[in-house]
């Protein structure tokens, strides 16, 4: 049940992508905190800093659209190298702002727009890559090692943000930032050329919304062409939309559980406890041949911890049912995550995986939207246990009505049967 290590044994160009990856995940975690912090301090409004939120959301969301074209058109380690050598302007702007004598709000926004957009163009890429470094059998290991560094870089990068901030000033940890961020593209420039193999998608570059399979809408043709795709997709929807309550526990702190300000911080720092945790026990998710159900049973269980969440009486209770909802949600994140890389073509791996990361983008957003309303018209822990239940209830129908979700294997004898079906769905258009 141990952490699987064999994507690392087997791919020097994985170890590359995977130290690159770490470094961004620590970066980013760092920025997040320093960024809110600045934000916060110069406009003394939380809705400002949600605004910043959006201007990054928005941006990387229409990056993304180009970005799995790029990933499907021309060089993958070139996309990454060049996408995240232009992420360094964003911490500059923000250095150089953070160093005036009065700093601005607008160069901070400047710098969320180029931020989210060059993450857009470059994440694609680093997602399509994985499985031409450690082939579709590791994809499950690499999952789990790429959930442990995204996990680790969040709990550390808040803390780490918070220290040089409070001991050496904005400036200093926007510099550190730069630092490790420098180191990303020096390391993916020791790739080896990841060009898209030959498939739809080949040939000279075409209209980003062109009609045909080398455009955008190829990608969705396929994904609706999928059956297992689109379920795995419809899946991690209803879980982002109603059953993601992190909007709700400073209300469920204050007035359920009568917390105050560390408080909120433990139940923050809960389900990403947990999510490690999940990722580290996922030895054998790789090769089971029951990954579909599985999968299923970890959405089951994320939206159960979602609604004993609603009726939690203390801060202890609380914990556990945030923890148990992190590690859930880190699981069923591994895989489907080599399930969709799996069961698509390396053609089509960079529109995918750019559409999958835009409803990841998208889906919090709307559940957060959904639970305060819902919290608004009645309470924090009806919100908490309506969501959870309708999440429960919906995967439960996507489940009953794809069978190709609940066949979905990840035993090593299903990679040719998977292989063939991929190309069978391209071939059918």
């Amino acid at each position: 049940m141990m952490l699987d290590l064999s994507p690392l044994r087997a791919s020097r160009g994985f170890q590359l992508l995977y130290a690159a990856r770490a470094a961004s995940f620590l970066a980013f975690g760092v920025l997040g905190v320093a960024v809110s912090l600045q934000m916060y301090a110069l406009t003394a409004s939380s809705l400002q800093v949600a605004f910043l939120n959006a201007a990054v959301a928005g941006s990387m969301a229409l990056a993304l659209i180009v970005g799995g074209w790029l990933a499907d058109s021309y060089d993958r380690r070139a996309v990454m190298v060049w996408s995240r050598t232009a992420h360094l302007l964003t911490i500059l702007i923000l250095m150089a702002n953070a160093a005036l004598a009065a700093p601005m709000v607008w160069p901070i926004y400047a710098a969320a727009v180029v931020g989210g957009s060059t993450f857009g163009f470059g994440m694609p890429a680093i997602m399509a890559a994985t499985p031409a470094l450690v082939g579709r059998e590791h994809l499950s290991g690499a999952a789990a090692l790429t959930a442990v560094a995204a996990q680790a870089g969040a709990i550390a990068g808040p803390f780490l943000a918070g220290a040089i901030t409070a001991g050496a000033g904005l400036v200093a940890c926007y510099g550190v930032v730069a630092l490790i961020s420098g180191i990303t593209p020096i390391v993916l420039g020791f790739l080896p050329p990841l060009p898209p193999l030959a498939g739809p998608s080949a040939g000279a570059p075409l209209p980003v919304l062109a009609a045909d399979e080398a455009g955008f809408m190829g990608g969705l043709r396929y994904i609706a062409r999928s059956p297992l795709v689109l379920s795995l997709l419809l899946v991690d929807l209803v879980a982002l939309v109603f059953a993601v309550p992190y909007v709700l526990l400073p209300e469920l702190a204050t007035h359920g559980l009568g917390g105050g300000p560390d408080s909120i911080g433990l139940l923050y720092a809960a389900p990403s406890v947990g999510a490690l945790f999940g990722a580290l026990a996922s030895g054998r998710a790789g090769a089971s041949p029951f990954a579909g159900r599985w999968l299923v049973a970890c959405v089951a269980v994320w939206a159960c911890a979602c609604i004993a969440l609603g009726f939690s009486e203390g801060m202890a209770p609380a914990l556990f049912c945030l923890a148990t909802l992190g590690a859930a949600a880190s699981l069923a994140g591994i895989l489907r995550a080599a399930l969709i890389q799996r069961a698509t073509p390396d053609a089509m791996l960079g529109r995918v995986s750019s559409l999958w990361v835009l409803e990841e983008t998208i889906g919090p957003a709307l559940g957060g939207m959904q639970a305060g309303t819902t919290a608004h018209l009645a309470s924090a822990r009806i919100a908490m246990a309506a969501g959870g239940g309708l999440c429960l209830a919906a995967t439960a129908a996507i489940a009953a009505f794809t069978p190709a979700l609940r066949d979905a294997s990840l035993a090593p004898e299903a990679k040719r049967k998977a292989d063939d079906l991929a190309l069978a769905a391209v071939d059918a258009r």
